[in-house]
């Protein structure tokens, strides 16, 4: 018996971030990258373009993704998702550290840039509508 659509996008999800994860400990083996990854209530990302942030406590880092991630294009979990394990790399470090500081390190780790599309989200595909990279400069920095 097959899984409901939701489901099974909930799963190819979970089986995104668990190879990711797995990506960021074989790049950066002396790194005890300690993350937990959610999804959150819908009412926690009241913007379009608000899919996922992340939190620090000192010794792990928790990332929530708002539900509608499962909806998005694949180019575009996997680019939200490198970013997003970005910030847990850099906050496991100590370093402080901008959004761009975060697209940075998802280049370098994984190997591949990330673009901006037209609802200025994060993307690997270079042919998304209106895509562009660097981060645009009018989008928060993350230093504010």
């Amino acid at each position: 018996m097959s899984l409901p659509p939701k489901q099974r996008r909930q799963a190819a999800f979970e089986a995104l971030v668990r190879e990711r994860v797995a990506q960021v400990g074989a790049a950066l083996p002396d790194l005890p990258l300690r993350v937990s990854v959610s999804l959150g209530d819908p009412a926690e990302f009241p913007k379009d373009r608000n899919y996922a942030y992340s939190a620090w406590d000192g010794s792990a880092a928790s990332i929530v993704f708002a539900p509608k991630v499962l909806d998005a294009d694949p180019a575009q979990q996997d680019a939200l998702l490198r970013h997003e394990l970005s910030h847990a790399i850099l906050q496991h470090a100590g370093l402080p550290h901008s959004e761009r500081d975060c697209d940075a390190v998802a280049e370098r780790v994984f190997g591949a840039p990330l673009y901006y599309d037209h609802r200025d989200v994060q993307t690997l595909n270079p042919r998304a509508p209106g895509a562009r990279r660097p981060r645009p400069s009018y989008l928060p920095t993350g230093n504010e």
